[in-house]
């Protein structure tokens, strides 16, 4: 009967080390799972370093000019898309002023008519 009750205590113990075997193994498991993601991104990225590269020799002489003047066009052309904009927006504004004292004036028309229609009947 001791050899029984040794083994009953013993297997709560064994159950704890087998419980952090099994937590060191997940852990593992992730972690190769993950560096192996990341080399895989890694080979994504060094493609795609390679293919620019072969991009930028596709460049000619013809077109390095053309596309040095559209760089020193971007200031120029975002400064009137920008002026373009704020004329459009003062626009909308105007308009929107324009129609809200329309609707205050009718408003306000409307209530003094109202009262004053108030003050008859109360006469």
């Amino acid at each position: 009967m001791k050899a029984n009750t040794q083994t009953q205590k013993m297997l709560p113990i064994e159950g704890k080390y087998n419980m952090n075997t099994k937590n060191i193994i997940i852990v593992l498991v992730l972690l190769i799972i993950s560096i192996g993601l990341t080399n895989a991104r890694a080979d994504v990225i060094k493609d795609g370093l390679t293919e620019a590269k072969y991009e930028m020799k596709e460049f000619k002489e013809e077109t390095v000019p053309t596309v040095v003047a559209d760089v020193k066009a971007i200031p120029e052309k975002t400064k009137s898309w920008f002026n373009n904009e704020v004329e459009k927006t003062k626009a909308y504004q105007k308009q929107g002023w324009e129609d809200s004292k329309k609707q205050t004036g009718k408003l306000v028309n409307d209530i003094k008519s109202f009262f004053g229609g108030l003050n008859k009947k109360a006469d």
